[in-house]
C-alpha cells in the first residue's frame, strides 16, 4: 500500500509539474507580427499547402486567443468558431506561431512546439482528443505553396502595419472580405477597445489613375449608413431603379450617400436617405437640371426635397434631408481616398436579411443585391460593435483598405 501511494504521489507530482509547466509557457502578450517577416516566419508559411484558398500566421497565438476573448466583438465570433469547428486550445500551442489555412475540405492548423508540449499534445490526441485531423505538428505531405506565389504575397505585405496576425486571401479566394482584388494580404490588429484591418492588393495596371479625396470622410452620426467617394461606383447605377429617376447623374463626379433606414416592406425596397454634392458651378448646374427635371414629373409620384449646408447640395426623395440637417457630424479616422463608408451593424444586419430575401431587389437592382448579400456575409458577426468604418486608397501600384471596428 505504502508503494503505491508513493507511487500515486511520483505520478500526481509529474502531472501537477507538467500543468504547471504549460501554464508558466503560455504567454499572455502577443508577440504580434512585423514587416517584413523574419526567415522563420516565412519558412513557416513555405508549409502552406498549394491547394489553399487562404492562410493565416498568429505568432504566439495563444495570446491572441486572450484578446480576441476579451473584445466583445471577437469573443462571440470566437465561440461560435469553437462551437462548429474543432480548434487548438491556447495550453496546447503555447509560445508557438500557429499557421492555419482553409482549402476545399476545411481549416487545419500547424504548430511546432517544444517537446514536453509536443509530447503531450500528441498524448492528449492519441486518447481521443476531438481534435481529429485538423492539428498538424509536422508540415502536411501535399504540394506546398509555390515560391513564386508567395513572394507574390510577402512583397505585397512589406508595406502593412504590424499586428497581431497576418492573413491572405489568394487568387482563388472569393470571400467578402476584403472588398478589393486578389491576391490580398491583411494585417489584424485587436484590443479589447478596436479591431484595425489594413489590407494590400495590387491594382490593374491598365486602369486609370483613380480620382481620390485627400480630406477625411464626414458621417453623419445618426446614419444606418454613411458612403463617401470621389468617383461613382457602379452600384450606384442601381439606385436608378429604385428611385425611378437617374439620380446617378447627380453622383456620376462623387459625392456622399447617408441612409437612415430602408423601406424593406415595397416590392423593390428603398432607401430612405439623402444625397450631397459639393457646391461648385459644375455640380450646381448639374442639381438644378436634375431637380427641373424631376419637378416636371411630379405627377408619376416622384417628390424630393433639397437644402444647402455647409458648402454641400442636398436632396432626398422623403424626410431624411429633416434628420440630417440637425445630425452631429463626425469626421472619418482616414483620408476618404477612393470610397470611405461608416456602418451601424447593430441596425444594419436585420436589415440585410431582408434585403436579401427581396425578389424584386434581386431582379431589378443585381448590384445593390449582391453588395447587400457580401456585407451581410461579413459583417452579421459585428452586432456587438459600436460602429464600422472603412476607407479604400489606391497609389497608383497597390490597392489599400482600411478598416476599424469599434468595440467599446
Amino acid at each position: 500500500m505504502r508503494k503505491l501511494l508513493v507511487i500515486g504521489g511520483i505520478l500526481l507530482a509529474l502531472v501537477a509539474g507538467v500543468i504547471i509547466y504549460l501554464i508558466a509557457t503560455t504567454p499572455k502578450t502577443s508577440a504580434g507580427v512585423r514587416f517584413p517577416l523574419t526567415a522563420a516566419q516565412r519558412a513557416l508559411l513555405a508549409s502552406v499547402p498549394e491547394s489553399a484558398e487562404s492562410f493565416a500566421l498568429i505568432p504566439t497565438a495563444a495570446a491572441l486567443d486572450g484578446k480576441l476573448r476579451a473584445n466583445p466583438v471577437t469573443a462571440q465570433a470566437v465561440e461560435g468558431w469553437e462551437r462548429s469547428h474543432s480548434i487548438p486550445s491556447p495550453w496546447m500551442v503555447g509560445g508557438a506561431d500557429l499557421l492555419a489555412w482553409r482549402d476545399a475540405t476545411g481549416t487545419r492548423y500547424l504548430i511546432r512546439l517544444d517537446t514536453v508540449r509536443s509530447a503531450v499534445v500528441r498524448t492528449y490526441m492519441m486518447l481521443g482528443g476531438d481534435l481529429g485531423d485538423t492539428l498538424l505538428l509536422n508540415a502536411p505531405a501535399a504540394q506546398p505553396i509555390s515560391a513564386g506565389a508567395l513572394d507574390q504575397v510577402l512583397k505585397l505585405a512589406e508595406k502593412l502595419p504590424p499586428g497581431d496576425a497576418f492573413v491572405v486571401q489568394r487568387s482563388g479566394s472569393r470571400g467578402a472580405f476584403p472588398p478589393i482584388a486578389r491576391p490580398a494580404v491583411t494585417s489584424l490588429s485587436v484590443t479589447s477597445d478596436e479591431i484595425l484591418l489594413t489590407s494590400r492588393a495590387a491594382r490593374d495596371s491598365d486602369e486609370s489613375a483613380p480620382i481620390q479625396a485627400i480630406q477625411p470622410a464626414h458621417f453623419a452620426r445618426g446614419a444606418l449608413l454613411s458612403a463617401t467617394f470621389a468617383t461613382m461606383p457602379r452600384i450606384v447605377e442601381d439606385l436608378n431603379r429604385l428611385f425611378g429617376t437617374r439620380v446617378s447623374s447627380l453622383l456620376e463626379n462623387g459625392g456622399s450617400l447617408t441612409i437612415y433606414n430602408v423601406d424593406t416592406h415595397k416590392f423593390l425596397p428603398r432607401p430612405l436617405c439623402v444625397i450631397a454634392v459639393p457646391d461648385d458651378p459644375v455640380r450646381r448646374a448639374a442639381f438644378e437640371d436634375f431637380v427641373a427635371r424631376v419637378h416636371q414629373g411630379e405627377s408619376l409620384g416622384i417628390h424630393i426635397q433639397t437644402a444647402e449646408q455647409n458648402g454641400m447640395l442636398l436632396l432626398s426623395f422623403d424626410d431624411s434631408i429633416n434628420q440630417y440637417k440637425n445630425d452631429a457630424i463626425d469626421r472619418g479616422r482616414w483620408p476618404a481616398g477612393k470610397w470611405a463608408v461608416r456602418a451601424d451593424s447593430k441596425r444594419l444586419v436585420p436589415i440585410l436579411s431582408k434585403l436579401g430575401d427581396s425578389i424584386g431587389l434581386r431582379i431589378a437592382a443585381g448590384r445593390v443585391y449582391r453588395s447587400a448579400r457580401d456585407l451581410k456575409r461579413w459583417i452579421e458577426a459585428l452586432q456587438e460593435a459600436t460602429s464600422v468604418e472603412a476607407a479604400d486608397s489606391d497609389d497608383g501600384n497597390v490597392e489599400e483598405l482600411k478598416v476599424r471596428i469599434g468595440a467599446k
